[in-house]
Protein backbone atom coordinates (compact mmCIF):
# COMPACT_ATOMS: atom_id res chain seq x y z
CA UNK A 1 0.00 0.00 0.00
CA UNK A 2 0.83 3.59 -0.11
CA UNK A 3 0.89 6.55 1.74
CA UNK A 4 1.34 10.30 1.59
CA UNK A 5 4.28 11.78 2.77
CA UNK A 6 2.04 13.24 5.87
CA UNK A 7 0.45 9.47 6.29
CA UNK A 8 -3.07 10.69 5.72
CA UNK A 9 -4.07 9.04 2.78
CA UNK A 10 -3.44 5.47 2.20
CA UNK A 11 -4.03 3.73 -0.79
CA UNK A 12 -4.69 0.18 -1.35
CA UNK A 13 -6.40 -0.15 -4.20
CA UNK A 14 -6.89 1.88 -7.74
CA UNK A 15 -10.51 3.49 -7.69
CA UNK A 16 -10.99 4.12 -11.62
CA UNK A 17 -13.83 6.38 -10.48
CA UNK A 18 -11.52 8.89 -9.28
CA UNK A 19 -8.36 8.50 -11.48
CA UNK A 20 -7.37 11.24 -14.15
CA UNK A 21 -8.08 10.22 -17.87
CA UNK A 22 -4.71 9.35 -18.85
CA UNK A 23 -5.04 6.21 -16.76
CA UNK A 24 -7.55 4.78 -19.42
CA UNK A 25 -3.62 4.23 -21.49
CA UNK A 26 -3.07 1.65 -18.05
CA UNK A 27 -6.28 -0.12 -18.53
CA UNK A 28 -5.49 -0.95 -21.89
CA UNK A 29 -2.46 -1.89 -21.90
CA UNK A 30 -3.67 -4.46 -19.01
CA UNK A 31 -5.30 -6.32 -21.41
CA UNK A 32 -2.30 -7.15 -23.46
CA UNK A 33 -1.31 -10.27 -21.04
CA UNK A 34 1.92 -11.14 -22.65
CA UNK A 35 3.71 -7.61 -22.65
CA UNK A 36 1.89 -6.73 -19.23
CA UNK A 37 3.13 -9.94 -17.64
CA UNK A 38 6.46 -9.20 -18.95
CA UNK A 39 6.52 -5.86 -17.56
CA UNK A 40 5.10 -7.01 -14.52
CA UNK A 41 7.64 -9.24 -14.02
CA UNK A 42 10.56 -7.11 -14.53
CA UNK A 43 9.43 -4.37 -12.18
CA UNK A 44 8.26 -6.86 -9.28
CA UNK A 45 12.09 -8.25 -9.77
CA UNK A 46 13.10 -5.04 -9.24
CA UNK A 47 11.09 -3.95 -6.09
CA UNK A 48 12.18 -7.53 -4.35
CA UNK A 49 15.82 -6.69 -4.83
CA UNK A 50 15.07 -3.11 -3.45
CA UNK A 51 13.52 -4.41 -0.37
CA UNK A 52 16.63 -6.94 0.08
CA UNK A 53 19.10 -4.30 0.34
CA UNK A 54 19.50 -1.43 3.17
CA UNK A 55 18.14 1.15 0.50
CA UNK A 56 14.15 1.45 0.55
CA UNK A 57 14.39 3.92 -2.40
CA UNK A 58 12.50 3.74 -5.65
CA UNK A 59 12.38 6.17 -8.19
CA UNK A 60 9.78 5.33 -10.90
CA UNK A 61 11.94 6.96 -13.49
CA UNK A 62 15.17 5.63 -13.13
CA UNK A 63 13.24 1.88 -12.64
CA UNK A 64 11.39 2.14 -15.57
CA UNK A 65 14.25 3.59 -17.84
CA UNK A 66 16.28 0.12 -16.15
CA UNK A 67 13.50 -2.26 -17.01
CA UNK A 68 13.24 -0.86 -20.39
CA UNK A 69 17.21 -0.50 -21.17
CA UNK A 70 17.46 -4.26 -20.27
CA UNK A 71 13.96 -4.88 -22.45
CA UNK A 72 16.46 -3.62 -25.30
CA UNK A 73 18.95 -5.43 -24.63
CA UNK A 74 17.19 -9.25 -24.64
CA UNK A 75 13.92 -8.79 -25.77
CA UNK A 76 11.59 -7.60 -28.75
CA UNK A 77 9.38 -5.44 -26.08
CA UNK A 78 10.20 -2.11 -27.68
CA UNK A 79 9.06 -3.65 -31.40
CA UNK A 80 6.11 -5.67 -29.79
CA UNK A 81 4.86 -2.60 -27.66
CA UNK A 82 5.29 -0.10 -30.55
CA UNK A 83 3.08 -2.24 -33.29
CA UNK A 84 0.59 -3.48 -30.54
CA UNK A 85 -0.07 0.35 -28.83
CA UNK A 86 1.40 3.03 -30.83
CA UNK A 87 -0.77 5.52 -29.56
CA UNK A 88 0.71 4.29 -25.83
CA UNK A 89 3.89 5.96 -24.11
CA UNK A 90 5.34 2.97 -23.01
CA UNK A 91 7.52 4.72 -19.83
CA UNK A 92 4.30 6.72 -19.04
CA UNK A 93 2.57 2.93 -18.60
CA UNK A 94 5.04 1.35 -16.88
CA UNK A 95 5.41 4.13 -14.04
CA UNK A 96 1.85 3.30 -13.52
CA UNK A 97 1.82 -0.37 -13.60
CA UNK A 98 4.58 0.29 -11.51
CA UNK A 99 2.47 2.76 -8.89
CA UNK A 100 -0.20 -0.05 -9.26
CA UNK A 101 2.43 -2.36 -8.06
CA UNK A 102 3.10 -0.32 -4.76
CA UNK A 103 -0.11 0.33 -4.15
CA UNK A 104 -0.74 -3.59 -4.00
CA UNK A 105 2.40 -4.07 -1.64
CA UNK A 106 1.53 -4.95 1.86
CA UNK A 107 4.52 -2.53 3.30
CA UNK A 108 3.54 0.51 3.49
CA UNK A 109 5.42 2.50 1.06
CA UNK A 110 5.15 6.54 1.37
CA UNK A 111 5.35 8.51 -2.12
CA UNK A 112 6.29 11.69 -3.03
CA UNK A 113 5.42 12.95 -6.41
CA UNK A 114 8.18 14.75 -8.33
CA UNK A 115 7.36 16.98 -11.56
CA UNK A 116 10.53 18.41 -13.42
CA UNK A 117 9.91 21.82 -15.14
CA UNK A 118 10.46 19.87 -18.98
CA UNK A 119 8.01 17.09 -18.10
CA UNK A 120 4.72 16.81 -18.74
CA UNK A 121 3.44 13.87 -16.16
CA UNK A 122 5.50 13.81 -12.48
CA UNK A 123 7.01 10.21 -11.78
CA UNK A 124 6.68 9.16 -8.49
CA UNK A 125 9.42 8.62 -5.61
CA UNK A 126 8.56 5.74 -3.23
CA UNK A 127 10.62 4.93 0.50
CA UNK A 128 10.56 3.18 3.84
CA UNK A 129 11.33 4.23 6.89
CA UNK A 130 13.32 1.40 8.29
Amino acid sequence: MITDINNKSTITVLNKLILPPYWMQYFKYENDKELFDLSQTALIKKINGIKKSTKYFVNSQIIVSEILTEFGAKSLFHREFNEKHPELCREQVLGMQLYNIMVKDNETWIYYKAQHSLHLFPHMIYFQYK
